[in-house]
């Protein structure tokens, strides 16, 4: 409800500036559109803007809370004309440094903010193409034996689309059936509709090869049990590639942050005894190097892993 009235309120403020400028954020409306959000471009930028400017004013809290407690940083120049210019206003110097601090922070959190927005759409493709891809094998299966029963394919979309096991593969079914009993489209139009749209090349090249079948009269059911067999065999051969890279990158984090620091270790604690090295490395070591880099590798295997 709440993003709901913020949408809204968003678009009265700034919806006539960007409906004006549709060829501009061309790229975007385009990803908007594979998201399936349902949502126009201009509406999701008014609500960038509006969520930057709210995330500016709690960006100002922030720097007064931070400047307040730490203070501004000190920040020497060497000698010069500028210097000699300045030097009459050093008295103003911390002043200054704390000003430009809070401008600094808040334009951090607006700009970050508006940033998120623009990339986000392409972050959830991202993730769509995955699960797409991964359970659509299962799903032109169940298409296959659908076809196979008789069943026209209109109703065999309708049916992929109410199974919600089928993850992503069924909303993009669904949106095939929107296509033809709201929108009035053929089931030809409304596969090339959703082809070129959905983020998934393979099931994009699925649609198109439907579309081909379709108007031509050929044996749909027979091309259906190829696509079935092909995609298994596909996604066996990924299944193996990323096992193999699995193990690489197994190896690779025992390497450099099990062996490794275990050997960092030990040489960074005799040379402390000895009296020649600091402890901060160690420190650093232990408390930010290890930690921030098993966090990576967690995240690059979670973005590697295809869904099951």
């Amino acid at each position: 409800m709440v993003v709901r009235y913020l949408t809204s309120y968003s678009y009265r403020l700034f919806g006539s500036y960007f409906s004006k400028r549709r060829t501009q954020y061309f790229d975007l409306r385009q990803e908007l559109l594979k998201t399936r959000f349902n949502i126009s471009f201009d509406m999701y930028l008014s609500l960038a803007v509006l969520c930057s400017l709210l995330m500016i004013v709690a960006g100002l809290f922030f720097a007064i809370l931070v400047v307040s407690t730490f203070g501004a940083p000190d920040i020497t120049l060497t000698r010069s004309i500028i210097t000699d210019i300045l030097d009459g206003f050093h008295e103003y110097k911390n002043l200054a440094l704390k000003i430009v601090s809070v401008v600094v922070i808040m334009g951090i959190f607006g700009a970050g903010t508006f940033i998120a927005f623009l990339n986000y759409p392409k972050l959830v493709n991202s993730n769509r193409k995955r699960s797409i891809e991964s359970m659509l094998p299962y799903a032109v299966h169940y298409m296959s034996a659908m076809s196979g029963a008789g069943v026209i394919p209109v109703q065999t979309f309708s049916s992929l689309a109410k199974n919600k096991i089928y993850g992503e593969a069924a909303v993009e079914a669904s949106y095939v059936v929107r296509d033809i009993k709201v929108l009035g489209n053929d089931l030809v139009q409304a596969m090339k509709n959703v082809a070129a749209t959905t983020p998934s090349y393979r099931l994009q090249e699925f649609l198109q090869g439907a579309v081909t079948i379709v108007s031509s009269g050929g044996d749909l059911e027979s091309f259906l049990k190829l696509k079935a067999e092909q995609f298994v065999v596909e996604s066996k051969r990924e299944q193996k590639e990323f096992l193999e890279t699995l193990g690489l990158i197994a190896e690779t984090y025992v390497t450099l942050f099990v062996a490794g620091p275990l050997f960092l270790l030990v040489m960074m604690s005799v040379m402390t005894i000895m009296g020649g090295m600091n402890l901060m490395l160690m420190y650093l070591l232990i408390y930010l190097v290890i930690p921030v880099g098993s966090i990576v590798f967690v995240v690059l295997i979670s973005s590697m892993t295809p869904e099951v």
